[in-house]
């Protein structure tokens, strides 16, 4: 990790990193909460080249980044001047501009209630699945793969395998069968839900949530979702948090019945190497 500091001294923002699937990394930027101030520019690049350099020494094909361009509680000028830092970096190393992305952050137990004050049916039959099993992963990425067919959050090229298996890697998650569910319609899979929470922080999201192509349009989506957050409380989880790409209309309806604004407002860029 780089750790970068403003004109002050003060640390204002790390690079870093992490990864996402077994082909895919990711070159995150945090800027650190209540600081003001850039880094200075040469050190900012040298962070950003020597990053790309450890995603390309650990076998990445594609590195994606996130550049912030709104966030709940910074100032709009110091919002903009950081993602431009950001954005001209990325364009100089050639990654390429995707959509773009709502992240939203609220109290799961506000969220629960939300969803539960809407009246649904309890259609689907939920089952772990047992992640130390070869075979049973290789289902579980099978049914990832065709959920994620015509789903605007996917790539071409996304690896399920190593996707799950990086979920199972994520430091100081609840290691619980309940992390990785499919749900299934008289008998028949039509949902997969994998799911992570910090139980030391009550951190949760859901890590992936998806429905097969043919229980699309019924209304499946809700109930995975309130199964998916019933879930994560169990699982230690009191503090929400996830996204979606802005051309998912089918997620972002999901998320608008949670009555919650997006905390974030981000571009999504990607490098092939």
């Amino acid at each position: 990790m780089n750790e970068l500091v403003n004109v002050d001294g003060a640390a204002c923002a790390s690079i870093s990193c992490i990864q996402e699937d077994g082909m895919a990394w990711a070159l995150r930027v945090v800027w650190n909460e209540g600081v003001v101030g850039l880094p200075e520019a040469r050190a900012w690049n040298e962070a950003i080249e020597s990053t790309l350099a450890e995603c390309a020494r650990l076998g990445a094909a594609f590195v994606d980044s996130r550049v912030i361009t709104a966030s709940e509680g910074v100032d709009e000028g110091l919002a903009s001047a950081r993602a431009s830092m950001h954005r001209d970096s990325l364009i100089l190393h050639g990654f390429e501009r995707g959509e773009d992305r709502f992240e939203y952050r609220m109290d799961l137990g506000k969220a629960l209630a939300t969803l539960e004050a809407g009246k649904m049916g309890h259609r689907l039959a939920w089952e772990c699945v047992d992640a130390g099993k070869a075979s049973e992963l290789a289902r579980a990425a099978s049914l990832l793969c065709q959920a994620s067919v015509g789903d605007p959050a996917s790539h071409p090229d996304d690896d399920a395998t190593g996707f799950l298996e990086a979920l199972f890697r994520k430091e100081g998650a609840a290691e619980v069968p309940e992390r990785l569910q499919v749900g299934s319609s008289d008998g028949h899979p039509a949902a997969i839900l994998a799911l992570l929470s910090r139980p030391a922080d009550g951190w949760s999201t859901i890590y992936y949530l998806g429905i097969l192509p043919a229980f699309r349009g019924c209304g499946l989506g809700v109930e995975a979702m309130l199964h998916g957050l019933t879930s994560l409380k169990a699982m230690g989880g009191r503090t929400y948090h996830d996204g979606t790409g802005s051309r998912n209309a089918a997620a972002r309806s999901l998320f608008a019945r949670l009555g919650q604004p997006p905390s974030l407002v981000m571009e999504e860029w990607r490098l092939r190497l």
